[in-house]
């Protein structure tokens, strides 16, 4: 297992921890309303296995009897980013426009990578969202990120990537925090149980570009393009 995407789990879930004994947890108000969040983007992802996606599930069933009221994603909406490519925003149309450029670059980068494994255990949380921890079994993912980015930058668009915060660790969004009445020790309890179970392992043999909301809720988003680790793409879009 990685050890980067330990310390990165690490210093998460001790945020977290704080977050929920003081009672304090971040509240995603866009959630009660997703047609009203006009935030698109256009994101690298990967998907989990059937079996990860099932084990997720379970454990969220069990996750929302505790802490009702929250936004659980749906199996098949789960994912890894691997790298965000026009970052979510209500001004998306400004940098869309150099979505081709940014498909030529990556079906080059990506032809020539091959398959990875990515082992799912345990969760990690922030003070507004829970997450399944990803701990990729070799360099595979890594290299793919930076070798975009170095391609990105060497066509002088490196600006695009890493808005927010450099993507580093390979964790899935399971569930993000929109009703405050819950009971937050009780929800750091059952999430400490939870700090080692294991969700199953994704052999990842493709990528997908997609574009979509904040949230890559299937019901906005569009695969732009799959790109097979074994040296083929197919664009879809």
């Amino acid at each position: 297992m990685r050890c980067e995407n330990r310390e990165v789990y690490e210093k998460l879930w001790g945020e977290a921890l704080v977050a929920f004994r003081e009672g304090r947890p971040q509240i995603d108000d866009q959630l009660r309303d997703k047609t009203g969040d006009l935030r698109r983007g256009v994101t690298l992802v990967l998907r989990p296995s059937a079996e990860v996606q099932r084990r997720t599930r379970d454990f969220m069933d069990g996750l929302a009897a505790v802490c009702p009221g929250q936004y659980a994603y749906p199996g098949e909406d789960l994912h890894v980013t691997v790298l965000s490519i026009v970052a979510g925003s209500v001004s998306w149309r400004r940098e869309i426009r150099q979505l081709a450029a940014c498909r030529d670059i990556l079906r080059n980068v990506l032809r020539r990578q091959r398959s990875f494994t990515i082992r799912f255990r345990g969760v990690t949380a922030s003070p507004g969202c829970v997450m399944i921890q990803g701990f990729p079994a070799s360099d595979g993912l890594t290299l793919i990120r930076e070798e975009v980015r170095a391609a990105f930058a060497h066509a002088g668009l490196g600006e695009m990537l890493d808005r927010r915060f450099k993507v580093k660790a390979a964790h899935m969004t399971a569930m993000r925090f929109c009703n405050a009445g819950a009971d937050w020790n009780q929800l750091a309890t059952v999430l400490e149980r939870h700090r080692e179970t294991n969700f199953g392992e994704t052999t990842v043999d493709a990528l997908e570009l997609i574009w979509g909301d904040w949230y890559a809720s299937g019901q906005t988003v569009r695969v732009l393009e799959r790109y097979s680790l074994q040296g083929k793409s197919t664009a879809i879009r």
